[in-house]
């Protein structure tokens, strides 16, 4: 079974990571604030410090961010998620951001071949407590296969 990692675990991330969690899923997660996501890791959430971990410890990392800046900063730098997404991972964004930046990301990771860059559809938090998010877009030199499985309904 593959991992799942999550950055960003407000009310859609917390939800799925949640969901992920009571389906038997090995989850590792990664917010601003310990203890915004301790309900998560009374459930087994597996903490790490930082988006890079999170990046190098799971398969299918998803990042459900506010904004465009603080999409960027957690994508970049030396600590950050594209820093650990090698070959054979997925990024799935659910950020709220411009098509812009999601673009802009997407060919980061298409560039340097670290994996697939996966942007759904604009949705809402209440579709992913009920398990209904579908749409998605890939941005990538390779088939996805099997992790699709993950996003597509």
């Amino acid at each position: 079974m593959e991992s799942i990692g999550f950055i960003g675990l407000g009310k859609m991330g917390g939800n799925m990571a949640a969901r992920y969690l009571a389906a038997g899923y090995t989850v590792y997660g990664e917010v601003r604030d310990r203890s915004g996501a301790q309900w998560l890791i009374d459930q087994g959430l597996r903490w790490v410090e930082t988006p890079r971990e999170v990046a190098e410890s799971a398969d299918i990392v998803m990042t459900s961010l506010p904004n465009d800046q603080v999409v960027e900063s957690v994508a970049g730098g030396p600590d950050g998620l594209l820093a650990g997404l090698g070959e054979g991972k997925v990024w799935a964004d659910l950020s709220t951001i411009s098509p812009g930046t999601s673009r802009e990301l997407a060919n980061r990771v298409r560039n340097d071949r670290r994996g697939a860059a996966i942007r759904p559809s604009p949705g809402a938090s209440r579709r992913s407590r009920q398990g209904r998010s579908r749409s998605w877009s890939v941005a990538t030199r390779r088939p996805i296969g099997a992790s699709s499985r993950y996003f597509v309904s």
